[in-house]
This record gives C-alpha cells, sequence and structure tokens, in this order.
C-alpha cells in the first residue's frame, strides 16, 4: 500500500483503536438516544411519560413486570437506562470495527446484515425467555420501529464516518455479476 493508492481511494488506511473506540462510542449513543426519544414519544402520547423505561427497569431489577401496573420510579428508570446506553455503546464499538473490516472487506455487508437481524430477534427471544412478559406490556411493532429507526440512525453516522463503503457496496454488486 502506497500513499498515492490511499489518496486515490484505492485503499482504505486502517483504523487506529482509538479511532474504532471513538466512533462506537458516538454510535452507540446514538442509537441508545434514538430509541429513548421514540419511547418517550410514544410514552407521552399514551399518557405515560418514561412508562418504558421504568417498566424494563422493573424487570432489569426485580425479574418480574408484575401485574400490569407500572410504576414509574427513579431507580428503575435510571437503572434501565444505564443498561440500554452500556449495552448500545458495546453494539457501537461492534460495528465500528466491523465497519472498518467492511472498508478492507466487502462481504463484510453481508455479515452486518445478519448481525441487524440476530440483534432484531434477540430482543423477542429474550423475551420469551422472560416468559413474554414484556411483550404483553410493549407492543412488538413499537420495539422493531424503534430498533429500526436506531439502526438507520447509526448507519448513516458510520457511512458518513466511512464514505469509501458504500462505493465499495456498489462494486460488491457489481462483482458478482
Amino acid at each position: 500500500m502506497t500513499t498515492n493508492d490511499v489518496a486515490k481511494g484505492n485503499v482504505t488506511p486502517r483504523a487506529s483503536v482509538s479511532d474504532i473506540l471513538l466512533d462506537g462510542l458516538f454510535t452507540g449513543m446514538i442509537g441508545a438516544l434514538v430509541v429513548a426519544a421514540w419511547f418517550l414519544v410514544l410514552d407521552v402520547a399514551a399518557g405515560q411519560p418514561l412508562r418504558t423505561p421504568a417498566l424494563l427497569g422493573n424487570v432489569l431489577l426485580h425479574g418480574t413486570t408484575g401485574t400490569g401496573i407500572v410504576t414509574i420510579a427513579p431507580l428503575e428508570i435510571a437503572a434501565y437506562t444505564g443498561f440500554h446506553f452500556v449495552a448500545f455503546i458495546v453494539v457501537g464499538v461492534f460495528l465500528s470495527y466491523m465497519m472498518t473490516l467492511f472498508e478492507r472487506f466487502p462481504i463484510m455487508f453481508f455479515v452486518l446484515l445478519v448481525l441487524f437481524l440476530c440483534l432484531q430477534a434477540g430482543f423477542f427471544v429474550l423475551d420469551a425467555i422472560l416468559g413474554a412478559q414484556m411483550m404483553h406490556q410493549l407492543k412488538p411493532w413499537s420495539v422493531v420501529v424503534g430498533n429500526l429507526l436506531a439502526a438507520a440512525a447509526m448507519a448513516v453516522f458510520l457511512w458518513k464516518r466511512h464514505p469509501s463503503v458504500l462505493a465499495r457496496v456498489e462494486r460488491l454488486w457489481d462483482d458478482n455479476q
């Protein structure tokens, strides 16, 4: 790899660990904020602000949703919000790393697609393991829409940070014909 190749866009320079971690931090924060905002809008529209993080915090701390009545308490909201952001940051760092691989190996597009589908299904599997308690409280379509919004926001951020990726996806399709 020469400097000329990098300048022409033929080769993507390798990202440093700090670049991957910082991109992952921002990617995760963006995803977490989008999902939190989505459910805040739904909760406010239903006349119960912060109901969703209180419900999920109750499940996280106590393992149950009880009788279906959700008490909005600061401890449950804070616990779930912290867990939610840490989980999204971990996913964001992993996606950032995957994106750096994607720049070098375009076939990673399919790995990222399968990863998204697995993460999407993961919530429903987790719910089934917990006895399908959350789906009686949360509507499945709201979870799917929230995840799609977060994935779109995270993808836009990562694509802005890695502009060569879109060109590589186009070439990936060309190479298969």
